[in-house]
């Protein structure tokens, strides 16, 4: 790529504004302190969006394994950058419905409903199956599948989160449709929650190794913090209140009507 040349210096850090003096230019101080600030608050969220993308990265990648594909990071990121805020749930929700490897989904082997209850001391992730997978992955016989339910718990921005898991027995393809109870034990001080649901086909309660067997998805967040359950609603009200107003704009003469050549009688 050509060089872009100019024949005038400049003097001055990035994010500086800059004006013109009587020996060259010089950075004005209310423009590079309002750059800084900016420059800042950039860095402060970058930070803050890197970590708990590399948290998730690593959580999720110790249960889904050679599942988890190349670039799943930056995807975590990308779906963080969708909100402005440095808001730990709202930042989660935008992960809720993400396919952990979008060329081996989950909603290919089958269906579940995922519901979360909670009291002081328990999480519940209750799963009821709404039908089995297929009994074929790929090339390979099913007779057979199980269900994995990660649990991640967050405290305050300095704890670790905790995560946890739990296996639900072999189904077999013959069964009756099954629904189960995930009880975890609630950690101290939790604020928020992800769940994760990952699936397991097998043969002869053998799963079937290759990842066309298996599937994994980032279900759900949730939030025990009253203020974040306020500004998640208020947000939906306003999403709807835009999307009936956008409804209501429409006008009739937005629509063209084609008229008829000819008419017939009955």
């Amino acid at each position: 790529m050509a060089k872009k040349t100019s024949n005038k210096k400049s003097r001055g850090k990035i994010g500086q504004a800059q004006v013109d003096g009587k020996y060259g230019r010089k950075a004005s101080k209310g423009g590079r302190k309002k750059g800084q600030a900016a420059l800042k608050k950039q860095n402060a969220r970058t930070h803050y969006l890197n970590k708990l993308a590399s948290e998730l990265k690593r959580i999720i990648h110790s249960y889904g394994g050679i599942l988890i594909p190349k670039g799943f990071y930056q995807l975590l990121l990308k779906h963080f950058r969708k909100e402005p805020l440095d808001n730990r749930f709202l930042l989660l929700k935008q992960l809720e419905g993400m396919e952990v490897n979008s060329k081996y989904p989950l909603n290919k082997l089958g269906d579940a409903r995922v519901t979360v209850t909670d009291d002081s001391k328990t999480i519940t992730v209750r799963l009821e199956v709404l039908y089995h997978p297929p009994a074929f992955a790929g090339k390979y016989k099913v007779d057979c599948y199980s269900y994995e339910v990660a649990l991640v718990c967050w405290a305050n921005d300095d704890v670790q989160p905790s995560p946890m898991r739990q296996v639900s027995e072999w189904i077999s393809l013959n069964d009756d449709l099954p629904d189960f109870d995930f009880e975890f034990k609630r950690p101290a001080d939790t604020v928020h929650w992800l769940v994760c649901l990952k699936q397991q086909t097998g043969f002869n309660k053998e799963p079937i190794l290759p990842l066309v067997g298996a599937g994994m998805q980032i279900v759900c967040a949730g939030t025990f913090d009253k203020k974040d359950i306020e500004l998640f609603t208020k947000r939906k009200r306003e999403k709807a209140a835009q999307a009936e107003k956008l409804v209501a704009t429409q006008k009739e003469e937005d629509v063209i009507r084609v008229k008829a050549k000819t008419k017939r009688k009955l």
